[in-house]
């Protein structure tokens, strides 16, 4: 199984897609709309809405067959 370099912060990341998984985690409007309770927190919620396509297209991705 190949290996993906990541340009990650704070530093680039190589991930073994043998052993790795994805798990998305609390997608909701509440922590990415503006006026919701992530920006009441006083969080930029501005840059978070290309995470949901990004996040749809990670999780119809599989490692292999079946």
């Amino acid at each position: 199984m190949p290996r993906v370099n990541l340009a990650a912060e704070p530093y680039p990341l190589t991930v073994d897609l043998a052993g790795a998984g994805l798990v998305i985690i609390d997608m909701q409007r509440d922590f990415l709309e503006p006026g919701g309770f992530g920006a009441a927190l006083g969080n930029d919620v501005s840059r978070l809405r290309a995470a949901v396509s990004r996040a749809a297209m990670c999780s119809t991705l599989r490692a292999g067959p079946g």
